[in-house]
């Protein structure tokens, strides 16, 4: 029974649903065909309101591209081109001279990893092939050929031979810096070693970039070039504290295209530390402030400096005139700079050949050398170099000439200052004798010799026009340091002049005299 009238319950209710759901649709149904309604969507947020302005023209612009995303610079990898030239009197085959070139390919991906995009290949025609074609080719014509080019380091090497020996031989172009190395090489009897020499000498010649972020009077940050892909070989790792990095410019236009580069003379930073991709040093110089200035539309770039000769000749020359070396000239080598607190007592005293030349060896443990050309007791350059980095330095000195001639005629002058002064004195003791005994005949003789001795206004005439030439060349030259040196020498010559041929000495001794004569 109870079952029953559930069922009966739940039968009317399911009734009366159908009845309501049948009854709505009915009803808008009829609504449909009695009024055509346009639903309307309402938007989930008001849209903002652009102005469009359109063209004169009528015609809509084109939308522009998007920008390419910037990539930081210790992320961006280099695109290199190793090539290698093999000369035809080796008589390698085709198959040899490719086997070397893969077996090279697969020696530099191994070891430097992502931090490359290379392509390995034998050279094209018009490359060099040999050591004597890699001699021939400049700076300005691997730029002139590379230039239009996407390729940021290039390596070209060549393979001939050396008496029985095979000859492995290579530069790297550098694209930001638009210079080449010097030619570095390798030698061996052993064929099989030619691809492990060839990537030996490739990663030998690499130099690393890194941008110049930050100077702060002498300290400066940098970043490595792709210093966050630290390659697979750890004898390959960039930078170690301790290495040089040496700086230049690029300026550019208002499209980002190269103007001109400027490079600084006599200046390195030194690594003192090293966090991946991250550099912090000192700026070793010999300016004051050679990194700082304006940075607009400028690049402040640095390369590893890598010494690859055993040597540097150096040559000092007059500032302005490099047909007159400076020989004979004494040159100090220090292995740091000179201070207050710290004098340097190692040092190695050198003088300057006829040529105005030294010769300043390369060595590992004490890299950095400090330069100082003396005139006489007087410093006239100084500066720092790595010795090895180049092979022939020129170094230009202020022109000492005009201090030199004041230096050496204040010395005469000197010379005959003490010799009048000597002479008159032996004279007024002779004359001052002979009144004693009434000898006044040779007693005015004595006073006439006196009187003819040089006075203090002759010397003055001298000492002023040894001086004003001398200073107004300083002056053109720009040199305040030989100018004040100069100036210097003449009054320390004026003063002594002033002290011993002092006019009252003389008239002291006629008077002196007279009154001898008075008294007998």
């Amino acid at each position: 029974m109870r079952s029953n009238a559930t069922r009966r319950i739940v039968n009317g209710i399911i009734a009366v649903a159908t009845w309501f759901v049948l009854g709505a649709a009915a009803a808008t149904h009829a609504q449909d065909v009695a009024v055509p309604a346009t639903p309307v969507v309402a938007p989930a947020s008001p849209a903002p309101y652009t102005a469009v302005t359109p063209p004169a023209s009528g015609v809509a612009k084109p939308t522009p591209a998007p920008k390419p995303p910037v990539i930081p610079y210790e992320q961006q990898v280099y695109q290199v081109s190793i090539t290698l030239g093999v000369a035809p009197e080796l008589d390698l085959s085709n198959g040899e001279s490719q086997r070397i070139v893969d077996q090279l390919r697969a020696l530099v991906e191994t070891r430097i990893g992502m931090w490359w995009q290379s392509r390995v290949t034998l050279s094209p025609a018009g490359e060099p092939n040999s050591r004597a074609m890699l001699e021939l080719r400049t700076a300005k014509s691997w730029n002139e050929a590379l230039e239009p080019t996407t390729i940021e380091k290039k390596f070209a090497l060549t393979l001939d031979r050396e008496g029985t020996e095979f000859r492995l031989s290579g530069v790297e172009w550098d694209r930001a810096s638009q210079t080449v190395t010097s030619i570095q090489g390798r030698t061996t009897f052993d064929r099989r070693l030619l691809p492990t020499l060839a990537a030996d000498l490739v990663f030998d010649l690499f130099r690393p970039l890194v941008t110049i972020d930050t100077v702060v009077e002498n300290r400066v940050e940098m970043r490595i070039r792709g210093g966050e892909y630290l390659p697979p070989d750890p004898l390959l790792t960039p930078f170690a504290v301790g290495d040089y990095v040496t700086c230049f410019m690029r300026h550019l236009g208002k499209n980002r295209e190269l103007k001109r580069m400027q490079y600084i003379p006599w200046t390195s930073v030194r690594i003192e530390l090293i966090e991946r991709g991250y550099l912090r040093g000192t700026t070793v110089s010999a300016f004051g402030s050679p990194l700082a200035g304006s940075r607009r539309r400028v690049e402040l770039l640095g390369l590893k400096i890598r010494p690859a000769h055993p040597q540097t000749r150096l040559q000092v020359i007059p500032r302005g005139k490099p047909q007159s070396p400076m020989a004979g000239y004494r040159v100090e080598l220090l292995d740091r700079p000179e201070t207050k607190d710290d004098k340097v007592e190692d040092r190695v005293n050198v003088r300057t050949d006829r040529n105005g030349e030294i010769v300043i060896p390369a060595d590992p443990a004490k890299p950095l050398r400090y330069v100082i050309v003396y005139s006489g007791a007087a410093p006239l350059a100084k500066a720092p170099l790595i010795p090895g980095e180049i092979e022939r330095l020129v170094l230009e000195a202020p022109d000492d000439s005009a201090r030199l001639n004041v230096e050496a005629e204040t010395e005469l002058l000197q010379s005959e200052l003490v010799d009048i002064v000597a002479r008159r004195e032996v004279l007024m003791a002779r004359a001052r004798g002979a009144s004693k005994k009434a000898n006044w005949d040779m007693v005015t003789d004595l006073e006439k010799q006196v009187d003819t001795l040089p006075t203090l206004d002759m010397f003055a005439t001298r000492i002023e026009a040894l001086k004003t030439p001398a200073v107004q060349s300083a002056k053109r030259n720009k040199d305040k340091a030989q100018e004040s040196r100069i100036i210097r020498m003449c009054k320390q010559i004026s003063d002594m002049a002033i002290l011993h041929l002092d006019p009252i000495k003389v008239k002291e001794f006629h008077t002196e005299i007279e009154e001898e004569k008075k008294s007998q």
